[in-house]
């Protein structure tokens, strides 16, 4: 099943280093240092099986096949029937590993820029919303709908990187 490998971490950050790029697996060594080529390799192979991720391209350079890769964004999230087979204790680390990712981006981009949170358009919010199944299911379309608008933007000199991240979920 693809919550098996959606589950670890490495596989979030392959992700979000392939998300509106295309890479070879030696650019991506280069944003994923903290593991081995070879093991790199292995995992982008069980990603690529798993059809989270795609090959877009591939050229031969001294007789090896070399493949460039992207992200699958139609294949990459859980389908409503693998959510249900996913157990609490599996649900409960993919959101804790969502969470650490995205503490730990949100330290290291101001490692790399100053502390300008207007500058740099950073804000994050709560809102109490009450709604009907019906409400809720409208929103969720809607909201889709505007990120999907933007997901597949090309960098240029106009665009940068920016990480948007949602959860919703039932409040007491």
């Amino acid at each position: 099943m693809k919550n098996d490998i959606l589950v670890k971490p490495l596989t979030i950050k392959i992700i979000r280093v392939l998300t509106n790029n295309e890479l070879t697996i030696k650019e991506i060594s280069k944003y994923i240092t903290e593991i081995s080529k070879p093991s790199l390799y292995r995992h982008i192979k069980k990603m690529y099986e798993k059809n989270i991720i795609k090959v877009t391209s591939e050229r031969i350079i001294n007789g090896i096949t070399e493949k460039t890769y992207t992200f699958a964004i139609e294949n990459g999230m859980l389908t409503e029937k693998e959510l249900k087979n996913m157990s609490e204790r599996e649900y409960k680390m993919l959101f804790t590993q969502f969470i650490s990712l995205l503490t730990g981006d949100f330290e290291d981009n101001f490692k790399n820029y100053d502390l300008n949170y207007i500058k740099y358009n950073t804000s994050f919010s709560q809102m109490m919303l009450y709604l009907s199944k019906e409400e809720e299911n409208k929103l969720n379309m809607e909201l889709k709908k505007v990120f999907n608008k933007y997901v597949n933007n090309k960098v240029n000199k106009n665009r940068y990187k920016k990480l948007v991240s949602f959860v919703s979920m039932p409040s007491e």
